[in-house]
C-alpha cells in the first residue's frame, strides 16, 4: 500500500489550481449574475437595478457596475463625433460591450490568462446588463444617469427609430442568452488557455 504523501498531492494539485482558481472563485458571482437578470427580463424590471446581493459578492457588482457605467457614458461622447444621432445613442452600449472585448483580445494574444479571463467576464456582464436596458424600452421604469427624463431611454429612442419598439423583449432575451453564454466561457476559458511556450537561445560556435 501507498503511503500518503501531501507533497505530492500538492505537487500534482497546483497546476490545476492555478489554473481554474479564478473560475472557481467567480462562479457565485456568475450565478447571481444570471439569476438576477433572468427574474429582470421574465418577472420584474426592477430587479436589474434592485436586488438583495450576498453581502460578500455586494464590493464586486459595485465596482464592475460603476466602471461599466462610466464606459457606457464614454461610449456617447466618443461615438458623437460621428454626428449620426443614432450611432451616438448606440455608442454607449457599444463601447460598454466593445471595451471589455478589447481587453479580452489583448489577454488572448499576449497569452495573458487573467486579462483575458477578465476581458471575458466584463463583456457579459455588459451583454446581460444592457439586456436589461433593452426590456425596460417601452416602459422606461429604470432610473437613468443624472435623473434624464424618460425621453432620453437609450433603447426607447434606439428601438422606436427602427420601428421595432413592440418587439423589444425578442431583443432584451438575445443579448441576455449572448452574455450567458459568454459568462460560460469565461468559467471554461481554462480549457482554451494558449499554450505558453519558453524559448532558450542555445549559441553554437561552428
Amino acid at each position: 500500500m501507498k503511503s500518503f504523501n501531501l507533497e505530492n498531492i500538492l505537487d500534482k494539485s497546483l497546476p490545476h489550481i492555478k489554473k481554474w482558481w479564478f473560475s472557481v472563485v467567480c462562479i457565485p458571482f456568475c450565478w447571481v449574475l444570471a439569476e438576477q437578470y433572468w427574474m429582470a427580463l421574465k418577472w420584474e424590471i426592477s430587479f436589474a437595478w434592485i436586488y438583495p446581493y450576498p453581502f460578500f459578492l455586494t464590493p464586486f457588482f459595485f465596482f464592475i457596475d460603476n466602471f461599466l457605467l462610466i464606459v457606457h457614458e464614454a461610449g456617447h461622447t466618443f461615438f458623437g463625433f460621428t454626428g449620426s444621432r443614432f450611432i451616438t445613442i448606440l455608442g454607449g452600449t457599444l463601447f460598454e460591450i466593445l471595451l471589455p472585448f478589447t481587453i479580452f483580445v489583448f489577454g488572448w494574444w499576449k497569452r495573458q490568462d487573467l486579462t483575458a479571463q477578465i476581458g471575458l467576464l466584463l463583456t457579459a456582464f455588459a451583454w446581460i446588463e444592457s439586456s436589461a436596458y433593452a426590456a425596460d424600452a417601452m416602459a422606461r421604469r429604470m432610473p437613468l444617469i443624472g435623473n434624464l427624463p424618460k425621453s432620453s431611454h437609450d433603447f426607447y429612442n434606439l428601438f422606436t427609430m427602427k420601428g421595432i419598439l413592440t418587439d423589444h423583449m425578442s431583443y432584451a432575451w438575445g443579448m441576455y442568452w449572448i452574455g450567458v453564454i459568454t459568462l460560460l466561457l469565461f468559467l471554461l476559458y481554462p480549457l482554451f488557455e494558449r499554450k505558453h511556450y519558453e524559448y532558450t537561445d542555445i549559441e553554437m560556435d561552428l
